[in-house]
């Protein structure tokens, strides 16, 4: 047995070093609670019996993976984040298997696949995906995107038509967003010189097809309405494109930590260059070392790879979260220009080594501060609870704003509750029934304006007011 492990050690060392710290890394996750959207997405307990209707088109998504995983969710509301946890990490370890498989089929030596798959586990893009209970849609996406590549490269037949038809609508019904993987395979396939680029617009026209077939069956069925104003305010925003645009690239290709220099309150522009400058030679010498590469064909078509996956996110919304969705093909980029730096393997090697210590501590960073931003909606909402005594069936919540949030990592104390749905959480989900919420910034939170919406509030019929104020909480009966 020791031998056998020694044997798959030595052979394996990184996905073997991998699967030996999961335990202690999911154990971390683990402790990171839902703050903000995490407590109204699909995928958090729902009680409504009105079943059909979330596994239908809801509002500008259709997940029924996260509904399914909403109402197993509601079986034992404690569960609720840890099981989404648990299943958000298992598919980010079996993406990077994936990976890892990928770069062996392709042929790329030992240290351009060790390389790959660390870049891909490690690279601080995973953080806004893998620290958060929200994430399932992306991370199961992703999986069943690069599964679709991985059986496109590894069958020639059937099979292969098969596989990759069910994977791609798979990751479509994690998130719509995985229709764009459609297309994907055959171009990977072309990258790394697995496929003829002969034969392509046969293999586009049969990927085009799912799509067209997942599009008709999308757009058939019913759809529940809902009004996302700021959503839709955001898609067609241009700032909002370029910002998504930077997000995207900065995150993927870099392990700066840029809380330390978009969150306020964190800021400390030193550490942001620290983490920059030991980061970004390993991928600029990754790329530029050998301008040549870039020209290849098989750098052209996995770059292309890359946009193509990223393009609806691109369009609509490319928050930290999605930027994940490439995070895969990037790595295998990645490996594919190690492989064709053989005489630069040495100094590659040392950049790597800068890389991943900078990974991991940009890792860590972003696991720290989501843990703690999380921690207030536990202490609050019990709070709240406790000074609300008797179970009421309407509340009002008045949440004052403090500062701005950064991703799901530094979240104000007010949007920790989620609009009031903590206190729901924290009662088992068996009162109130309903709650109402109003948001309001530092400066208009004065005490005459807050009497005044909750004395209307009381008049309206709600039975009390929880009032969270950055630094505590009141409740008015």
């Amino acid at each position: 047995m020791k031998r056998t492990i020694k044997r798959i050690a030595i052979a394996n060392p990184v996905l073997f070093a991998i699967f030996l710290s999961a335990p202690i890394v999911l154990l971390a996750i683990a402790q990171i609670l839902p703050t903000f959207d995490d407590w109204t997405t699909l995928s958090s307990p729902n009680y409504d019996k009105e079943y059909l209707k979330y596994f239908l088109p809801f509002g500008t998504v259709w997940r029924p993976g996260d509904a399914l995983l909403g109402y197993i969710n509601a079986i034992n509301y404690k569960g609720f984040p840890i099981l989404n946890h648990i299943l958000i990490y298992m598919a980010h370890l079996a993406s990077t298997f994936i990976v890892y498989r990928i770069t062996k089929v392709a042929g790329f030596n030992k240290l351009s696949t060790n390389l790959s798959t660390l870049f891909f586990y490690l690279s601080p893009c995973v953080c806004g995906t893998i620290y958060s209970c929200d994430a399932l849609n992306q991370t199961y996406s992703h999986l069943w995107g690069i599964a679709a590549v991985y059986s496109y490269l590894i069958y020639n037949n059937k099979k292969r038509y098969i596989l990759w038809t069910i994977f791609i609508f798979l990751a479509a019904l994690s998130k719509d967003n995985g229709i764009a993987w459609s297309i994907v395979p055959p171009i990977v396939a072309i990258g790394l010189g697995k496929e003829s680029s002969k034969g392509i617009l046969k293999s586009i026209a049969f990927g085009l097809g799912i799509a067209i077939v997942y599009a008709v069956i999308r757009l058939s069925l019913p759809t529940t309405y809902i009004n996302n104003g700021s959503h839709l305010e955001q898609m067609m925003n241009i700032g909002s494109k370029i910002k998504g645009l930077v997000t995207w690239i900065g995150y993927t290709w870099f392990a700066a930590d840029y809380i330390y220099i978009v969150h306020e309150k964190s800021r400390n522009i030193i550490l942001f260059l620290i983490t920059f400058l030991l980061s970004a030679p390993y991928i600029l010498y990754c790329f530029f070392s050998n301008i040549k590469n870039l020209a290849k064909q098989s750098t052209i078509f996995l770059l292309l790879a890359i946009v193509i996956t990223a393009s609806p996110n691109l369009l609509i919304s490319m928050s930290v979260m999605n930027a994940y969705c490439t995070l895969g093909l990037a790595a295998i980029l990645i490996g594919y220009l190690i492989n064709n730096n053989v005489d630069k393997h040495r100094i590659i090697t040392i950049l790597a080594i800068f890389y991943v210590c900078t990974a991991i501590f940009t890792d860590i960073h972003h696991w720290y501060k989501s843990w703690q931003t999380s921690l207030p909606s536990k202490y609050i909402s019990e709070e709240i609870i406790k000074k609300t005594g008797k179970p009421v069936s309407k509340a009002y919540c008045i949440l004052i704003n403090n500062e701005k949030k950064y991703s799901s990592f530094c979240v104000p104390t007010d949007e920790t509750v989620g609009w009031g749905i903590a206190m729901m959480h924290a009662t088992g989900y068996k009162w109130p029934q309903e709650v109402k919420d109003t948001t309001l910034s530092i400066t208009d939170a004065t005490p005459d304006y807050i009497n005044k919406l909750s004395s209307a509030a009381l008049k309206n019929g709600y039975e009390c007011v929880w009032i969270v104020y950055p630094d505590s909480t009141s409740v008015i009966r």
